[in-house]
């Protein structure tokens, strides 16, 4: 599902974000990305949904190189790429099922649609019952319920997820990241971007480590949190 191929990241200035990066990630398959801050976790992320592009290299998702796509179909990319942010990014005037139905109409889905996705979306997530809520009346864990909703509502093929517990306390971290567990079995390809050693270790999941922009470590069945 996803081919990560030689790729290196070199900014104006000439910091280099990664090095000769190859990653491969399978469909339906859950995938801790760790590391420091500054390691390279979020520009792999951003490479992947096409908010960066690479020095050099290849990104391939689903068989289609993403690095080379002309910007106007960036947006039809990203109605197969979900992405959930660990500050939530909901519209604070919209309430729960508007901020989810955004997701639908910026891709100009017909309102029929949305009538039948973002219920399903919310079910999913447990949020069905505050669909009229607005941001400010949701803790912090619900909040980052909607904006998997978000991300899940045009059924994506991929999802990525950037720090999504960081903001969270720890009981309502393990919630979220066993609702991505659950999302991944269900057939979509997880990458969760974190440097939470509590939930990695607990978890038993693929474990891939970037250190300095370069992956050191590639654990899969439960390797656990290994930082250098």
């Amino acid at each position: 599902m996803i081919h990560v191929e030689g790729v290196t990241v070199v900014y104006p200035d000439g910091t280099r974000a990664l090095s000769g990066v190859d990653l491969q990630v399978d469909r339906g398959e859950f995938t801790f990305i760790v590391g420091a801050s500054g390691s390279g976790k979020s520009t792999l992320l951003q490479l992947i949904y096409r908010e960066l592009v690479p020095t050099e290299g290849r990104i391939i998702i689903a068989g289609q190189d993403v690095a080379g796509l002309p910007r106007n179909r960036v947006p039809h990319l990203r109605r197969n790429i979900g992405v959930v942010f660990q500050d939530f990014r909901l519209l604070p005037d919209k309430n729960v099922w508007e901020n989810v139905a955004f997701a639908l109409e910026v891709v100009g889905a017909s309102r029929r649609e949305k009538y039948r996705k973002v219920p399903l979306a919310l079910e999913l997530v447990g949020l069905a019952e505050k669909e009229q809520s607005f941001p400010h009346e949701l803790s912090g864990g619900e909040q980052q319920r909607v904006s998997i909703a978000r991300a899940l509502v045009n059924s994506p093929a991929v999802l990525v997820a950037d720090e999504p517990t960081g903001n969270l306390d720890p009981e309502i971290s393990w919630e979220i990241v066993q609702l991505l567990t659950n999302i991944a079995d269900r057939g979509t390809t997880v990458l969760c971007a974190t440097h939470d050693r509590v939930i990695v270790d607990g978890m038993r999941k693929r474990v891939v480590s970037i250190v300095g922009g370069t992956i050191v470590r590639d654990a899969r069945g439960g390797g656990g949190y290994d930082e250098p």
